[in-house]
């Protein structure tokens, strides 16, 4: 049996570069660790919270 996570990541609005990026990279090397330490992504989320926060929500098994 599979065993699921789910992690939760957001950025903030910020005076430097947007949001979407930034938290683009931050998932993009979040993945990449996780990929490398034998991990299967499973599914990759993006939404707004309010208009300050942006949220992803990225869930993976092993």
């Amino acid at each position: 049996m599979k065993k699921h996570e789910v992690h939760v990541l957001k950025t903030s609005r910020g005076f430097s570069g947007s949001m979407k990026d930034d938290l683009a990279k931050e998932v993009e090397v979040f993945l990449n660790r996780k990929s490398n330490e034998g991990y299967e992504v499973i599914n990759v989320s993006f939404t707004y919270y309010h208009t300050s926060e942006l949220i992803a929500f990225v869930t993976i098994c092993k």
